[in-house]
């Protein structure tokens, strides 16, 4: 804050007040001019300006975003009268005092561009420096579950899908089972979020990879909603690649949702609330070959297969469906000018039938399941303001997740690698509780030049589990020929009580200090420890010091640059479903038989084709347990990167960052040979180095933009806890490009309002027509992902399974699926009522406009049928939408 001349001003009284909600925030310059608001709620604010002998001034419309420190320069002018005077400082859309790059998504960026299922995380592929994660899409679905393998379906840095922070208010929303979303959220329920891939601060842990950080919409003073309806038939879709024979398959969606939110006191209480629901009757096509067809079911009548659980598979559609219901309710109410409560309760249930995918390999219907996911979560916050330069916020959550997979099939899997997978698909026979309390607490101080922050938070999950993962056996027959002669080459079935009951404890503290200490010059110094309780049988890891160090310079105050870096560590937590094996499978509750070559085949001819009832007597038995040494997952980040303004509402952003995770978490037999005795190890490793480049345009003159594009490179030796090694006695092996690479990476996203300006010379009939047509487009390219090249069954006995064994003296991931392109795109038309208070929109969407076969995985098999898809995302779709809104 200065005056005319440029003399910093003291003592100048700043108030702060939230354009919508009414709420207000005052304080003080201090001897240089300078104040501070922290912990605004994100909205736009008018600021005005007081102090003795000066004209008061008002600056209008200053936008504040989720995790964003926005700078304001401000003078004031020597008072002739007493008079009010309109500041015309704008808003940076400089990033100027933050060391990391990110982006800021909502507003008609997520509720007017396409979105299929309505899902915001679809956003997140939208940002630089991420990708999608390989094999776990779980962009088809906003509650339910498709994939067992789900993560949260991104990727930051090469660094696995399970490896992500997703907050919502402030806590915690990640499954910590599987590392991907719980509830989730309607669209207009999603005020704005952050996506970033190397955020410096020390308040975010318990992930290495990147973050989304969500925050929900509050009521304001003048009521909004709308109800909204989206649908979808198969008559103006185009055929799905997967249906090779017959007619087009049935698809139909229906998307109805209500949502509300405004005030019950004006600038006091506000409330906000949403009902949406999908409904999707579908028909799905099984992988079976014709060719092999009549052999696998002459087979299956044979008398060695009269236990089998799958006596018969077929060809032609099957019903399939999914819905999805999502509530939400939020209290906002201001208590004082220095203190506000909020609340919210989210619900969200999932319903997938008979489509949830369980294998890598072609799979007929019966290796298919369904699942049902529901999620409760109540949260509640305090924030309290006792003094100007005092900040503290208290967050507490309680949830629940419920998750359940039931297979199509009975009995045994039957795997005929390359050929075809039917029965029971292993992990599709279970379910579970997870049980969440969390309280977080921070604290921010103001002091000189110097912003310090310093909080703690405690979170307890329960996991109630009953997973029966091979529980009713894997038959695996390398060649069809096998199969018609009944000569299994691998046999696995475990034994025993497949629940389990766990707790984990992930307790975190940070302090930060954000310094400047001259104008222009953005210190960030931090130091983060973790620290997690585990259950009785995993070993504890307690030295969990993550320093953090960033840097932001912006050279002037009329600069148009800043210059960022920054370094840190970041410690992860366990996903349940790896400590699940050994606390189960422990060699006492339960424990695994593992029969090869003539063992497997007596087992065959044991159980008739069938699943054992009991374990076989003089058959060693194979366990899981924790290796003594069992470090926390975590990433060192180094990143530098620069920003430049290219108008007043337009940044150009590049970043190159250089990751190495260590202690990843990976399955090994550490006897080596068989039996199999397993390990679970934090040894495995990964390496990214890539550059990102952003280019920003915040919505102005009724466009918007994003265009990101990605390049880098990222090793490791496993890409999932699950995938063991070649040789167990020398992982070094298996060191190589991930799954989770991506060489190069384009996304545009847009919102293009037509203006009356552009069209004023069109006729009158044609000027009506285009007035308020919204066009939006989503265009995603990306290059090829490493595929690896597998032998059809563990032919080095390892004892690996998922199978790890490959063609001899062939590297891990040396094939690579197809290039993917998508482009996705709304056009809609806006009629406005009663002066604009009111609108009704109505238009057309489609998904994958060009139709292009997006592979999502291929067959990774050694033979004829390599490299042929396994599952694509989805053919062209074309939607109706509706939506009225006041």
């Amino acid at each position: 804050m200065v005056d005319v001349s440029g003399t910093a001003l003291a003592d100048v009284r700043v108030t702060a007040k939230h354009e919508a909600a009414g709420n207000v925030r005052s304080v003080n310059t201090d001897a240089f001019g300078r104040f501070l608001l922290t912990g605004l709620p994100i909205g736009e604010y008018t600021l005005t300006f007081d102090s003795a002998g000066f004209s008061s001034g008002i600056q209008r419309g200053v936008p504040v975003s989720i995790g964003q420190v926005s700078t304001q320069n401000v003078a004031l002018s020597l008072a002739v009268v007493k008079q009010q005077v309109d500041v015309s400082a704008t808003a940076d859309t400089l990033q100027s005092a933050v060391s990391t790059a990110s982006v800021a998504l909502g507003g008609e960026r997520v509720e007017e561009a396409p979105a299929q299922n309505r899902n915001y995380l679809n956003f997140v592929l939208a940002a630089p420096a991420v990708a999608a994660s390989a094999g776990a899409n779980t962009s088809r679905s906003t509650a339910g579950t498709r994939n067992v393998a789900n993560d949260s379906g991104f990727v930051f840095a090469g660094m696995r899908g399970r490896n992500n922070s997703i907050s919502i208010d402030g806590v915690d929303n990640r499954d910590e089972t599987t590392g991907g979303n719980r509830v989730a959220l309607g669209i207009e329920m999603v005020q704005e979020f952050r996506v970033s891939g190397s955020t410096m601060g020390a308040e975010f842990g318990g992930a290495a990879g990147g973050i989304v950080n969500v925050v929900t919409r509050s009521g304001e003073n003048l009521w909004h909603g709308d109800f909204t309806f989206f649908t979808q038939n198969e008559i103006a879709n185009a055929r799905n690649p997967e249906v090779t024979d017959g007619r087009k398959n049935r698809f139909r969606r229906y998307q109805p949702g209500v949502s509300a939110y405004g005030p019950l006191r004006r600038d006091c209480t506000f409330i906000a609330a949403l009902f949406e629901r999908t409904i999707e009757s579908t028909e799905e096509f099984p992988d079976v070959p014709s060719s092999v067809l009549p052999v696998i079911n002459a087979t299956l009548a044979l008398p060695a297969f009269s236990r089998a659980g799958q006596r018969t598979v077929s060809r032609g559609l099957f019903a399939s469906g999914e819905e999805d219901t999502e509530s939400f309710f939020k209290f906002d109410h201001m208590l004082s000018a220095a203190h506000t409560f909020t609340a919210r309760y989210a619900f969200s249930q999932g319903r997938v039938d008979h489509d949830v995918s369980g294998v890598d390999n072609f799979s007929d219907r019966s290796a298919r399941g369904s699942s049902l996911t529901r999620d409760d979560v109540f949260v509640a916050g305090w924030t309290a303001v006792p003094g100007p330069n005092l900040l503290n916020d208290v967050r507490i959550q309680v949830g629940r997740r419920k998750a359940s997979l039931t297979p199509n099939g009975a009995g045994p899997m039957y795997e005929i690698p390359g050929v075809l997978t039917f029965g029971e698909a292993y992990r599709l026979d279970g379910s579970r509780t997870e049980t969440h309390g969390e309280v977080v607490d921070s604290v921010q101080l103001v002091r000189s030049r110097h912003l310090v922050s310093a909080g703690a938070s405690i979170h307890a999950i329960q996991l109630d589990s009953r997973f029966a993962n091979r529980f009713h056996g894997i038959y695996i027959f390398p060649t069809l020929a096998d199969f018609t002669q009944a000569r299994p080459d691998v046999y696995i079935q475990a034994f025993g009580n497949p629940q389990t009951a766990m707790r984990t404890v992930p307790l975190g503290l940070w302090i930060q200090d954000r310094w400047q200490p001259i104008s222009g010059l953005t210190f960030e110094i931090g130091m983060r420890y973790d620290r997690q309780w585990m259950p009785s049988m995993i070993p504890p890891a307690n030295r969990n010091f993550a320093p953090r160090f960033g840097v932001a310079w912006h050279p002037s105050v009329n600069s148009a640059w800043v210059f960022r870096a920054g370094a840190g560590l970041f410690f992860d937590r366990y996903p349940l479903a790896y400590l699940n094996e050994a606390i189960q499978k422990d060699g006492r509750n339960a424990f695994e038989q593992y029969f090869a070559g003539p063992s497997a085949i007596a087992a065959f001819q044991a159980s008739m084709g069938g699943s054992l009832a009991l374990p076989l007597p003089n058959v060693p038995t194979s366990s899981y347990r924790a290796f003594g040494d069992f470090p926390s997952t975590y990433s060192r980040k180094l990143i530098g990167g620069l920003e430049r303004r290219i108008d007043s509402h337009t940044t150009l952003a590049v970043e190159y960052t250089q990751l190495l995770a260590l202690h990843l978490p990976r399955i090994r037999n550490i006897s080596v040979t068989l039996p199999p005795q397993y390990e679970l190890e934090q040894t495995a490793k990964s390496t990214y180095s890539g550059v990102s480049v952003s280019l920003n345009r915040k919505l102005s003159k009724d466009i918007s933009y994003l265009v990101t594009y990605n390049a880098g490179i990222t090793h490791d030796d496993s890409s999932d806890y699950d995938e063991q090694p070649l040789d167990p006695r020398d992982i070094r092996k298996d060191w190589g490009l991930s799954r989770q690479d991506q060489r190069q990476r384009f996304a545009f996203s847009g919102v293009f309002n037509l203006p009356a300006e552009e069209i004023r010379r069109c006729p009158s009939w044609l000027r009506e027509g285009l007035t308020d047509i919204t066009i939006a487009p989503v265009f995603t390219t990306g290059s090829r992902r490493p595929v690896n090249v597998l032998e059809t069954t563990d032919v080095l006995r390892t004892g690996a399974y998922p199978i790890s064994a490959r063609p001899a003296g062939l590297a891990r991931n040396t094939a690579s699926s197809p290039a993917n392109v998508s482009v996705d795109l709304r056009v809609m038309k806006t009629i406005r009522f009663h002066e604009s208070r009111s609108l009704l929109q109505f238009g057309l969407e489609s998904f994958n406009l060009l139709n292009h076969t997006n592979v999502l995985r291929v067959n990774p098999y050694a033979g004829p049928a390599f490299g042929h898809a396994v599952e694509v995302n989805t053919p062209r779709q074309v939607q109706l939408m509706m939506q009225f809104e006041y």
